[in-house]
This record gives C-alpha cells, structure tokens and sequence, in this order.
C-alpha cells in the first residue's frame, strides 16, 4: 500500500515540477518579449522626439521594405504616435501574461514543497 502511495506521490512531483518548470520558461520568454517592445517603444519615441524638432516644410521618408517614401511630416508624426500607443498597450498585456505565469510557477513551486515537506502515510 504504501509503494501506491510513494508511486501516487512521484506521479505528482513529476507533474508539478514540470508544470515549474513549464510556468518558469513561459515567465521567461514574456519577459523577452516586453524587452523587446520596451526597446521599440523607446526607438519609436526617440525617433518622434527628433521629428518634433524638425521644420513643418522638411520631408521625411516612410521605411517600407529595403525602399523609403517621402511621407509628410505630419504623417510621420502620428504613426510613431500609434506605434508608442500599440506598444504600451502591447506591454501592458504582456505584464499580464507575465504576472500568470509567475503566480502559476510560484503555485508549482509551492505544491512541491508541500510534497516534500508533507507526511508521506495517509
């Protein structure tokens, strides 16, 4: 009865600490990705910044591809607007995916202690 029990028992350690494991490398790949979006929030605002500075009358040109666009000013303007909004709004979503994905490895983390700690007779 009790090898049931100890079997029982490592079936569900395995299960948590893959569960950890899992919950750890999806809190980890989050991360990256608001990182990531930080930094294009961040090159989208230094880039508006700078065409704040310009002249209403300068062109500017719209990367598309491996080819640039004259676009006018104002254009520029908004769209590096929108791209600042889309990735706060990004990297909002994500800190919320993040904060699941820690509280679902500190729950792993959590349940295995209490296997280890636990009594092991029922």
């Amino acid at each position: 009865m009790s090898a049931l029990s100890d079997d029982a028992i490592r079936k569900v350690f395995v299960e948590l600490q893959a569960k950890y494991v899992a919950s750890t490398q999806q809190a980890n790949s989050v991360k990256a990705q608001i990182q990531a979006k930080q930094r294009d929030r961040k090159m989208a605002e230094l880039t508006r910044r700078e065409l704040d500075t310009l002249e209403l009358d300068t062109k500017t040109y719209k990367p598309v591809g491996k080819m640039f666009i004259q676009t006018p000013l104002r254009e520029m303007k908004e769209m590096y607007v929108k791209n600042i909004k889309d990735s706060d709004d990004k990297i909002q979503q994500l800190e919320k995916t993040q904060k699941y994905w820690d509280r679902a490895a500190t729950d792993a983390q959590s349940n295995l202690r209490d296997i280890l700690q636990g009594p092991r007779s029922m």
